[in-house]
């Protein structure tokens, strides 16, 4: 089932962040997060604009996809929206990224926004080949431009059109 997040699950989609910044090849941070430090990220995420939107299977969240702010304050870009999607480690590989993608898709169209873009380390193959699976292209890459435990990284820019 997929529906959009409340903040009693605020707890589960930090754990399932965090677990993504272990694998040290999903996202910049290097650092866990608390419950305490997303609150904010949290309530600025409203459903009329940037919904969060979780997949939830037995009473579990399994699985999130976020539209973000674009270039936040800069009214050029607010009808292009950033995608953050991140599956619980014991679930990926099961289409839970797939269909959130494909959830999210018709709903940012609904909200207006003409273009998605997506934002990923290049070593983060399974996101890469997840946008490729849903029409993404590749627009840009910032090439070595990050750095986590030693291991240099690009960021790829990955673009849609709705």
């Amino acid at each position: 089932m997929i529906r959009y997040a409340k903040e009693t699950d605020l707890q589960e989609i930090v754990d399932i962040f965090n677990q993504a910044i272990h694998t040290r090849a999903s996202v910049g941070y290097t650092t866990e997060k608390t419950v305490d430090e997303r609150k904010d990220w949290f309530a600025r995420h409203t459903k009329e604009s940037y919904p969060i939107f979780v997949a939830e299977q037995d009473h579990t969240i399994v699985g999130f996809i976020s539209i973000n702010p674009y270039r936040k304050g800069r009214d050029a870009f607010k009808k292009t929206g950033e995608v953050d999607c991140f599956v619980r480690n014991e679930w990926k590989g099961k289409g839970i990224g797939n269909e959130l993608l494909q959830y999210l898709l018709p709903q940012a169209k609904k909200l207006g926004y003409r273009t998605l873009i997506a934002i990923v380390l290049d070593q983060n193959i399974a996101s890469r080949k997840l946008l490729e699976k849903n029409d993404f292209e590749q627009w840009g890459l910032l090439p070595e431009i990050g750095e986590i435990d030693g291991t240099i990284f690009s960021h790829v820019y990955y673009g849609k059109k709705l």
